[in-house]
């Protein structure tokens, strides 16, 4: 099939609009519309940026629509239509920046590349899959957010931080390239366990046809999802050093007072902890909230997917170092303009300018140096 129609078609139902409604915005016939998902008309220059605007996408990832890659939940996540409608926005968003990041490994002439490592799950094996992972990301044994972010950017993980709507944790992409993003809505500890989880679909699930995962609050009953959940949970609470706890602290960890301790030890989320302690039968979910109790989130989310702006770092933890080094020596090179950065770093242009114009003042150090807002220094503001 024409890759131009099919996108237009994805686009069009993932966020949960008709072709009339779409006409109808347009001030055109719904046949014409028709035609274009069909491949037998093309829309004009016009037409193109008008589907565009009212899309919320680029004109030039409708028209490339190629490597548009189908990202795609696994069940009914969604049951308003605003819930839909951002949900689908998120998704193009998605799509689009990986098509983004085709262009920019294009235009600064590097082949793209995805992480090396991809493995088998097995149960029985689980123990020491997650400590292979460990070893070859050279990761502490207590693994943070901070950490696992920077031995990802070294292993050509592209890790994003957006605002995704509330029932959407995480989505990654493994093609040509690996891509993880995460919703940055949530607290430090949760993103951590979200970005295991992710990295778990890398690992493990995306061999390159069924290349995508979305992960939703909702399908935990996925086998892929379960998966990908207990694969996180060992990766961050080895069982072993689980089984150690619970012989030195035994019923102590029925008590707030041990949970709560066990979730400093590991320096996890609570949610994570229990999660752990139930697969010990420890505890049950009937018991969650004699523990802790979950923040309530926003029903729903309509903006889309989007980087969140008045970070002390004009990107913050937002963009990958791999893109924010490549789109700036693209623009000192005048290869780029402005507003192009700023498309495929989700940033405001104001944002971009600022930080470009001191790229430019420090010349090739600050190409070679940026601070990527992932590194930590002891004593220092990060």
């Amino acid at each position: 099939m024409n890759s131009f129609p099919d996108n237009l078609t994805r686009v069009r139902e993932r966020l949960g609009m008709s072709q009339k409604a779409a006409a109808e915005r347009m001030g055109i016939s719904s046949s014409l519309v028709s035609k274009w998902e069909k491949g037998e008309r093309i829309p004009d220059e016009a037409q193109l940026w008008e589907l565009s605007r009212i899309y919320g996408v680029d004109p030039a990832f409708l028209r490339e629509g190629a490597r548009a890659v189908a990202f795609q939940p696994r069940s009914m996540a969604a049951k308003k239509s605003q819930e839909k409608q951002g949900l689908g926005s998120a998704l193009n968003d998605a799509a689009a920046q990986v098509h983004s990041l085709y262009r920019v490994w294009e235009l600064a002439g590097e082949m793209p590349q995805r992480l090396s490592l991809s493995l088998e799950y097995s149960e029985p094996r689980l123990e020491e899959l997650a400590d292979m992972v460990r070893r070859f990301l050279r990761l502490n044994d207590r693994v943070t957010y901070t950490e696992l972010c920077q031995a990802l950017a070294e292993n050509r993980v592209q890790v994003f931080e957006w605002k995704l709507p509330p029932k959407l944790s995480g989505l990654s992409h493994q093609r040509d390239f690996s891509v993880i993003f995460v919703n940055r809505n949530m607290p430090e500890k949760v993103k951590l366990f979200t970005l295991c989880h992710e990295l778990a679909h890398l690992l493990f699930h995306l061999r390159g046809v069924e290349d995508t995962a979305v992960s939703l609050m909702a399908t935990r009953n996925d086998p892929q999802e379960k998966e990908a959940n207990r694969f996180a949970a060992e990766l961050l609470m080895p069982m072993s050093k689980v089984e150690d706890l619970l012989r030195r602290q035994g019923a102590n960890l029925r008590t707030k007072s041990g949970f709560f301790a066990a979730v400093d030890h590991f320096g996890v989320s609570h949610g994570a902890m229990f999660y752990r302690l139930v697969q010990r039968n420890v505890v049950s979910y009937t018991e969650k909230s004699r523990f802790f109790t979950e923040v309530q989130r926003e029903e729903t989310e309509s903006e889309g997917a989007r980087v969140s702006e008045g970070d002390d770092h004009p990107f913050g933890d937002q963009v990958p170092p791999r893109l924010l080094e490549l789109t700036t020596e693209l623009w000192l090179a005048g290869k780029v303009s402005i507003g192009k950065v700023a498309g495929w770093c989700s940033a405001g242009r104001s944002t971009v300018e600022k930080y470009l114009s001191s790229a430019a003042e420090d010349g090739d150090e600050a190409v070679n140096d940026i601070d990527l807002g992932y590194a930590e220094v002891e004593g220092l503001a990060p």
